[in-house]
């Protein structure tokens, strides 16, 4: 026979299931699995995004100056600006992503708690359901 508030809860369930996707593949990672999977492709995108820029100004340095000319210490002055300026940004990133991606796994787990509750709740109606059948 059909229960209506089985029905009703797995109904429930499958709504949740098809518009939270994304919470639903958060939670399967582990707090600091997650974070530290998406760092990493922030620091990959920082890095890439960076050399960019640092190409960029170079072409257009040397493509204005033909003839620039740097003794070794302008030129070491330059390439530890260069690399400050690389890990200040890192850092910021870093602590800004983990922030993020921190906060939103935690949301995720949030949400995802109303989803576990439809769950134990049509556990619970179908242990009843089978103590009552015989």
């Amino acid at each position: 026979m059909v229960q209506i508030d089985k029905v009703y809860l797995m109904t429930k369930a499958a709504v949740f299931e098809k518009h939270h996707q994304d919470v639903l593949l958060t939670v399967t990672y582990r707090r600091k699995d997650y974070i530290l999977y998406h760092m990493m492709g922030v620091m990959l995108a920082v890095t890439a995004a960076y050399a960019a820029i640092i190409g960029m100004v170079m072409f257009m340095i040397v493509m204005a100056y033909e003839e620039l000319i740097l003794n070794t210490a302008e030129a070491l002055v330059i390439a530890i600006g260069v690399i400050l300026i690389y890990i200040i940004l890192l850092v910021v990133y870093y602590l800004l992503s983990h922030k993020y991606y921190g906060d939103k796994h935690v949301a995720a787990r949030r949400e995802a708690t109303e989803y576990i509750s439809y769950l134990r709740e049509i556990r619970e109606l179908e242990e009843s359901g089978r103590q009552e059948a015989p």
